[in-house]
């Protein structure tokens, strides 16, 4: 079941330059933040949309918590209109940003959880009941009458995802959640994310523009650019749509240098380079087609009596990927 599907999903918003943008005759520009989005999200799923800032990832976000009217176009979470039934959809959706701005600092952790617990309109008991379970789940129980003002960065993120499952949603927004987090506090929220949210069934939305966030996260990614998605799939899929060329790398015995000629013109093979060490000889291959030119090489070795001790190949890097989706913007 998809707990999430858009199609042409577009919000337009008017730019306003100065007080002459507002005269009524004045003919309006539009900034576009986001534009045909269509996607579907499967229940369950870790999604991840990876962008740089301005991408329309927050924008998408806000359109599918309800926070902002589309301009056109429709979006549904577990078949709810986001528009027709809003009601409905705030109650299946929660909302984990790096805003902190939003918490009351002079109120502890506890309190803080139970203002927004009211704004929900959970009942006292069962209110408190779950912010118990909560704060013992981000691991703040003994922190939790500590004002928020003298939390560190790390707990008052916690604090934030403490907040976004305060209903127990289905659907779990999460926007830049390790922004300007040390890398071990950032690690702890990216296990607690993995294991604890997204663990217990949950479907969790990322927005980043860290790829090794999304690359450890996700089960697929989104890449967005200028409101547009450039590219969309697995990791292991992207791969595949952008890499063009790959690097094998190869430990032979009984290597003769005069085949390297007769290697370079296999059809396929970009360029090679070789390197003896210790009577094993090193060969580097760029290649492109993978299938068809691998066994090509390994037969044409064999061949000649060649032992193979060794083949690695090295799959293109993620930012190659997120490089080569933008430069397909232009």
């Amino acid at each position: 079941m998809n707990a999430i599907g858009t199609f042409n999903l577009t919000k337009k918003y008017s730019r306003t330059a100065g007080y002459r943008d507002l005269l009524p005759f004045r003919q309006k520009q539009w900034v576009v933040a986001a534009e045909n989005i269509s996607l579907e999200i499967e229940e369950g799923e870790f999604f991840g949309l990876l962008g740089p800032n301005g991408a329309g990832k927050t924008t998408l976000i806000k359109l599918l918590c309800c926070l902002v009217l589309p301009t056109s176009g429709t979006a549904q979470i577990f078949g709810h209109d986001v528009v027709k039934k809003e009601h409905v959809v705030k109650k299946l959706v929660g909302l984990v940003s790096a805003e902190e701005r939003s918490f009351y600092w002079r109120l502890t952790g506890r309190e803080n959880l139970r203002f927004f617990a009211s704004l929900y309109s959970l009942p006292g008991k069962i209110a408190d009941k779950r912010i118990d379970e909560l704060l013992k789940l981000v691991e703040l129980t003994d922190k939790a009458d500590v004002r928020f003002q003298n939390y560190s960065t790390g707990m008052r993120q916690k604090m934030a995802i403490a907040r976004g499952l305060l209903r127990e949603p289905r659907v779990l927004f999460v926007d830049e959640p390790t922004r300007s987090l040390d890398p071990v506090s950032a690690q702890a929220v990216r296990r607690f994310l993995k294991e604890r949210v997204a663990g217990e069934g949950k479907t969790v939305v990322l927005a980043t523009h860290n790829l090794n966030e999304a690359e450890q996260l996700c089960d697929r990614l989104a890449i967005m650019a200028r409101g547009n998605i450039k590219a969309l799939g697995s990791v292991k899929e992207l791969r595949s749509l952008f890499q063009k060329q790959e690097k094998c790398e190869l430990q032979v015995r009984h290597f003769s240098e005069s085949i390297i000629s007769e290697l370079g013109r296999i059809e396929g093979v970009l360029d090679c380079q070789a390197s003896r060490h210790n009577g094993v000889m090193d060969l580097e291959f760029r290649i492109v087609d993978r299938a068809t030119v691998l066994p090509r090489l390994l037969e044409t070795m064999i061949g000649h009596g060649v032992e193979v001790c060794n083949c690695q190949l090295t799959e293109l890097p993620l930012d190659e990927i997120f490089i080569h989706a933008l430069r397909s913007d232009n």
